[in-house]
């Protein structure tokens, strides 16, 4: 059964979305120490490295709506399970295949298996947890924990060991995502409320269950890819709660771009060594996971998208200042800010947009928030590796940065003028 905002979930069920999300939530943090790395060891440019990290999204964007699909339509502890197993196996092929045009494949296949995985892990907050921010907050920051110690794990292995068994330990670190789904309840698929019309509506809710049921149309089981599926998950746009989190979304990759392409390659040639690398995104991994368990009392203080807009600010402007900071410790203080702002819109974004839509729609808008995320993930490195060539890497920064919060700046203005945000928390 889907709890309700007013119920309590099962002990059981929050520790395996927990830990589902503990190891899903974090491979892209993970793969941003080794993966930079690995690229300038095989020798290769700033546009090549933005090409490497890019290819990760190919076909997130292009496919995650048909993953949160799946989701919806078969239940997420398979999929997450599968999508574990397929990502793990993928990831330890990396090291035995150091060509450029198998890298951009593996790195396909690896990121889309990733991903469907922790759109499942936030798509259990909307069905199983009731989409309050308090659950969201607490599934934010186990995946931060993970987030925290995987760089800094895997960064030791890679000084140790080598870059072999760093890919290795990552493969196992995924397939462990898969496996904890496997401690879920076997619990039936969201069933769709628009049967009756033989639709599916963006803003409808589940029928009561003392009514009964509708007569249905026969349920798709297909695997493929339907029009019909991304139809109904482009039209969640046309709400205004769903278009603030989608937009802030994208921009906030303006930050998260740098971080996962370029953040690295800057520590290296500013003399810090892959540990050191991944003691910075630990860190800054371990501030969201502690600022995530705040993020009720700050809703209820705050309205959520100005919370949500606000937080997001931080995080861009305190990695695109990297370049102007030296010390040690203040580019740890600067990337700690960062972790701050990243464990607060994270989860405000997820509790506004599972509350948007019906238990039904659940793995959609997840996967339309994965879609643009990734997006801007795809062209944000690709956009700094064409800057770093003409402009430096320095100078990349500045520009991504700036560029991220002027965009922010005019959603703040849109939001200040929409009657839809006029009531103060989208409760």
């Amino acid at each position: 059964m889907t709890e309700t905002a007013s119920e309590k979930p099962p002990i059981g069920v929050e520790a395996a979305v927990y830990a589902i999300a503990f190891f899903a939530g974090s491979p892209f943090i993970i793969l941003s120490v080794i993966m930079p790395l690995w690229a300038l060891e095989l020798g290769a440019s700033p546009i090549f490295i933005g090409l490497i990290i890019s290819s990760r999204q190919i076909l997130v964007i292009t496919m995650a709506v048909h993953g949160g699909a799946l989701l919806d339509r078969f239940g997420p502890r398979l999929v997450i399970f599968l999508s574990g197993a397929i990502g793990g196996l993928t990831m330890a092929l990396f090291p035995f295949f150091p060509y450029l045009a198998v890298i951009i494949v593996l790195q396909a296949i690896s990121g889309f298996a990733e991903t469907t995985a922790w759109i499942g892990a936030q798509t259990l907050v909307g069905r199983q947890l009731g989409g309050r921010p308090v659950y969201a907050g607490r599934m934010t920051s186990s995946a931060r924990v993970g987030s925290f110690i995987g760089p800094v794990l895997v960064g030791l292995v890679w000084k140790y060991v080598g870059a072999d068994t760093a890919f290795w330990f990552m493969a196992a670190w995924v397939f462990m995502a898969g496996a904890s789904a496997l401690t879920l309840p076997a619990t039936p698929p969201a069933e769709t409320p628009a049967a009756k019309a033989g639709t599916e509506t963006a803003a409808e809710e589940p029928e009561p269950e003392a009514e009964p049921p509708p007569a249905a149309p026969r349920k798709r089981t297909s695997v493929l890819p339907s029009f019909a599926d991304y139809a109904t998950t482009y039209r969640l746009l046309l709400l205004p709660a769903v278009a603030l989190v989608i937009a802030v979304t994208f921009m906030r990759q303006t930050g998260s771009g740098i971080q996962s392409s370029f953040y690295g390659v800057w520590l290296k040639q500013a003399g810090y060594d892959a540990d050191a690398i991944g003691l910075f995104l630990g860190v800054s991994n371990a501030a969201s996971a502690a600022s995530a368990l705040t993020v009720g009392a700050l809703t209820r203080r705050f309205s959520e998208h100005w919370a949500l807009i606000g937080a997001t600010v931080l995080a861009i402007a305190a990695i695109a200042v990297t370049p102007a900071l030296d010390g040690f410790w203040i580019l740890l203080f600067a990337i700690f800010l960062r972790g701050v702002g990243q464990g607060w819109n994270f989860p405000i974004m997820l509790a506004i947009a599972s509350r948007a839509v019906g238990q039904h729609l659940q793995g959609r808008v997840v996967a339309l928030r994965i879609t643009f995320n990734r997006l801007g993930g795809a062209l944000v490195p690709i956009l700094m590796g064409m800057l770093a060539e003409i402009i430096g890497i320095e100078a990349s920064f500045y520009v991504i940065g700036i560029a991220g919060l002027v965009l922010l700046g005019g959603l703040g203005l849109w939001a200040s003028r929409s009657p839809d945000f006029a009531s103060g928390p989208l409760r």
